[in-house]
């Protein structure tokens, strides 16, 4: 009878114990990337909005906005013709047949511990830009986004996601 009791009151603290971990409110989704087989955290999100040329977003691991930020940094930049809650873009380059703003995405860039200083990625950067494919899902409920995505290059895919909010640079 022990036995039981025991191992009744040991089940009711596991189960005690595994719901009180997922009823935590303060645990959010990780924002980052993997390069190679590096984990990169991103908690920064930028909406870049050029009136005539299109949009870009972009995850960093360092604040890249603030003025007079110089150092090394890790970015995602994904060129998007339009940001639409819920959509899907696929890799197209934007000369193809079929090319459409909506639903597919040119460009994206991925800069991995390159110098920054004076608001850009200096000369002496280099990055990935040899995209040959790849997806991005954009959702976003009121100022928070959530977009997950998939960069293939030619030597190398880079797999992320970020979660949170993003501040709108025009």
């Amino acid at each position: 009878m022990k036995k039981l009791v025991f191992s009744l009151f040991a089940a009711t603290l596991f189960l005690a114990a595994c719901s009180k971990d997922d009823e935590n409110p303060d645990q959010s989704p990780v924002s980052g990337f993997t390069y190679n087989t590096e984990t990169v955290n991103t908690p920064y999100g930028y909406l870049f909005d050029w009136a005539t040329d299109g949009r870009q977003i972009a995850f960093a691991d360092k604040d890249i906005a603030v003025d007079g930020f110089a150092g090394t940094a890790s970015a995602v930049g994904i060129d998007l013709d339009t940001v639409i809650s819920g959509q899907t873009y696929t890799y197209k380059n934007s000369d193809s047949t079929g090319y459409d703003g909506t639903k597919n995405f040119e460009d994206a860039y991925v800069y991995f511990k390159q110098p920054f200083a004076d608001g850009e990625f200096t000369e002496a950067s280099t990055y990935q830009d040899s995209l040959i494919g790849g997806s991005v899902t954009v959702k976003k409920t009121q100022e928070v986004y959530s977009v997950v995505y998939e960069l293939k290059y030619k030597t190398i895919t880079v797999k992320g996601e970020y979660n949170g909010e993003v501040k709108v640079i025009k």
